[in-house]
């Protein structure tokens, strides 16, 4: 039987970005969301839209969040954000995001990492370094380490990757992962052109 684990009321956005494709017109919702043994529920008025925590690839927190403000009203406001498949489907992924006061989005996302035994870590500067390196065909380990001076968890962080559905198992780059190289790509572009 399911059990319901925390809840708490939330302004929350679901699907605000599909794939590489950003619906800025979506707009902040008020309302509740439960957290169970199994998935996510959010909750307007009577309608429930689910998320299960099998289908979630990366949980993480963010102060701000690109060409989207917090809702009004909040005070020390926080942003979670969630990238899932999109409900089953494994060819595209959702990102959507939970604002609330920054002590709930914290419990929250420790709670959802806890029931997904902390498979889900945020992406570093190292997973985006490796990435970009398997991108570039270095699948060599000891030529990964040399060139990233020797990080402590490389192996963690392949796995990371492949959580993600970044790479597979043969360390070669998805297509979700090309499109996390060209974010990647346009942000260097964009620290570059600001020089």
């Amino acid at each position: 039987m399911e059990k319901l684990v925390a809840q708490a009321q939330v302004y929350y956005i679901i699907g605000y970005a599909r794939d590489s494709s950003v619906y800025t017109d979506k707009k902040w919702v008020l309302g509740r969301v439960y957290l169970t043994d199994k998935r996510i529920l959010f909750k307007k008025l009577d309608r429930y839209i689910e998320v299960k925590y099998d289908e979630i690839v990366s949980l993480e927190e963010r102060e701000k969040y690109p060409r989207i403000s917090p809702p009004l009203g909040w005070s020390r406001a926080n942003i979670l954000e969630i990238k899932h498949y999109e409900f089953g489907d494994k060819r595209h992924i959702l990102t959507s995001l939970i604002s609330a006061n920054f002590d709930v989005t914290l419990k929250l996302r420790a709670i959802i990492t806890k029931i997904m035994g902390g498979k889900v870590a945020s992406m570093t500067e190292l997973h985006r370094r490796v990435l970009l390196l398997l991108y570039l065909g270095v699948k060599n380990t000891l030529f990964m380490e040399y060139l990233l001076n020797y990080p402590e968890n490389l192996e963690k962080v392949i796995e990371d990757l492949k959580f993600r559905g970044l790479i597979n198992s043969d360390l070669l780059v998805t297509s979700e992962g090309t499109k996390e190289i060209e974010n990647i790509r346009k942000k260097l572009e964009e620290r570059f052109l600001s020089r």
